[in-house]
C-alpha cells in the first residue's frame, strides 16, 4: 500500500520520499512515507500503518498548516487508508534545517 500511496502522490505533484532518500537540507515541503509496521489481533487479519512524515524549510512555520492540511485532502481523495487521528506536533530538525512532524494511517489486510 505504501507504494501506491507514494505513486499517487507524485501523480499529485508533490515531493515524497520513502525513508532515508532525501539528502541534505530541507529547500522546499516534502513528505517521507514510513512503514510502521503491522498489528494483528489474530494473526488473520490487521491493519498496517503508514506515519507520514512533513519536512516544512525553517523560515517557513506558516506554511505547516496548509501543506498538511493539502496533503491530508490528498490522501482522503486516496481512499485506501484511514486517518487514525494520530498527529504529532512540530519539532526542528537542525540537521534538516526543517520543522517536522507527522500523519498517521492505516489499512487493513489479510496477513494470511
Amino acid at each position: 500500500m505504501i507504494v501506491k500511496l507514494f505513486e499517487y502522490l507524485q501523480e499529485k505533484e508533490i515531493d515524497v520520499y520513502f525513508v532515508g532518500q532525501h539528502k541534505g537540507e530541507c529547500k522546499k515541503p516534502y513528505v517521507v512515507l514510513k512503514d510502521d509496521g503491522t498489528n494483528s489481533l489474530n494473526g488473520k487479519t490487521g491493519t498496517s500503518l503508514i506515519d507520514v512524515l512533513f519536512f516544512i524549510p525553517e523560515n517557513k512555520f506558516t506554511r505547516c498548516e496548509s501543506y498538511k492540511n493539502d496533503v491530508k485532502r490528498l490522501i482522503k481523495q486516496f481512499g485506501k487508508l484511514r486517518y487514525t487521528g494520530v498527529e504529532t506536533g512540530i519539532v526542528v530538525d537542525d540537521q534538516k534545517e526543517a520543522l517536522t512532524f507527522s500523519i498517521l494511517y492505516e489499512s487493513y489486510k489479510r496477513l494470511i
